[in-house]
């Protein structure tokens, strides 16, 4: 019997007294890296809904969560972000989720990194 798939941790981060809006725009990069990390996890895995991450301070918290119908939408600002700061790594990791969603393509086996449709082209 396969086991069931697990959900990844939530990230927890606890910022102390920082202001949680502060911390998240100077953390763009930590919060966006990991937002695509658990994207992947969730178009690999099938899963409908992740929390993330949470951040929170002294006062108040924010919780991140990917969910399928808005997965395109958290990849596509991931992708913003990257594309500005010249991240193309990131760019190109994100590209190939996007394809894996819209295109109903799957990752092949050649360095993990090649497309391949599984339906035919004309």
């Amino acid at each position: 019997m396969k086991d069931a798939m697990i959900k990844p941790q939530l990230l927890y981060i606890d910022i102390g007294e920082q202001s949680i809006t502060e911390w998240i725009y100077k953390h763009k990069y930590i919060l966006h890296s990991e937002l695509v990390r658990y994207c992947e996890s969730l178009i690999l895995n099938k899963f409908e809904i992740i929390e993330a991450i949470i951040v929170c301070n002294s006062v108040d918290n924010v919780v991140f969560m990917v969910a399928e119908r808005d997965v395109d939408y958290t990849l596509n600002k991931a992708m913003e972000y990257f594309l500005e700061i010249e991240e193309y790594e990131q760019c190109s990791r994100i590209r190939d989720l996007l394809i894996l969603i819209t295109n109903n393509s799957k990752l092949t086996e050649n360095n993990g990194r090649k497309l391949e449709k599984t339906n035919s082209q004309n």
